[in-house]
């Protein structure tokens, strides 16, 4: 690993270090969102392949530290098991869709329908999934993230919409979306790692930007317990509109 990192140029791996430090801050406060920073960040210097490989395993780790962080919830798992499943099985054959299609339409479409999300969740009742369309809902919702990711390797959408809509508490959500990246995760990485589109280099890479990932988590995690249930979810509205808004951007300037 030390020659693969001497390799690369030290202004650019302590920019790559600091974007993971950043997405860890990120999902520590919020609960997810990492990927969602680390990969158009990473974008603005590497190839869209390489940015998702990198993000690999401090995905896969800091997903199953934050989940067993949570694991007391565990109960929300009989009610988002319809999700992971449904995920699990569209991303697992969609994947091998990644990179033959433009993904900038897609992109904006996900974008715009983002924002119009969280504009109906600043309301002073935002809607909320009634228990009788939950497992349809989440099933679709599973179904069509996995679509969108084997597409475009962003598979957040409309799945963590569906969650937030669940009404649950900040503990029980943070669980419930450590566990849908860690599925997403694992599935897209085999997938890249299938079709050569990561290499062993890459994990290598990826394996080096998982400590700054935990530093930043830790870090994300200290403000979270301080912050109210009504600005956790502020904040989690405010990383959902800012990760649509550099989606529409990053497609628009392709």
């Amino acid at each position: 690993m030390l020659s693969a990192l001497h390799a690369i140029d030290t202004v650019l791996l302590a920019y790559v270090f600091g974007v993971f430090v950043l997405g860890g801050v990120i999902k520590g406060v919020s609960g997810f969102g990492m990927p969602l920073v680390t990969v158009p960040l990473i974008a603005l210097v590497a190839p869209v392949p390489t940015a998702v490989a990198l993000s690999l395993l401090p995905i896969i780790i800091s997903n199953i530290s934050q989940g067993y962080e949570c694991r007391r919830h565990y109960h929300v798992l009989g009610l988002v098991w319809p999700l992971l499943i449904s995920l699990a099985v569209s991303l697992g054959l969609a994947v091998q869709l990644l990179g033959s299609f433009r993904p900038e339409v897609l992109a904006i479409i996900i974008g715009v329908m983002i924002q119009v999300f969280v504009i109906s969740q600043l309301t002073p009742n935002p809607p909320l999934i009634p228990p009788r369309w939950r497992f349809g809902t989440l099933i679709g919702a599973g179904l069509s993230s996995g679509l969108l990711g084997g597409m475009t390797s962003f598979y957040g959408f409309p799945a963590l919409q569906a969650l937030l809509a669940l009404g649950l508490g900040r503990n029980e959500f943070i669980l419930a979306s450590s566990l849908f990246f860690l599925v997403g995760s694992v599935i897209l990485g085999a997938g890249l790692l299938m079709q050569d589109i990561a290499s062993p280099m890459h994990l290598l890479l990826s394996l080096a930007c998982v400590l700054p990932t935990q530093l930043g988590m830790s870090l994300g995690e200290f403000i979270r317990e301080r912050l109210s249930q009504a600005m956790f979810r502020g904040i989690t509205l405010a990383v959902l509109s800012a990760t649509g808004l550099a989606m529409i951007v990053r497609a628009l300037t392709a």
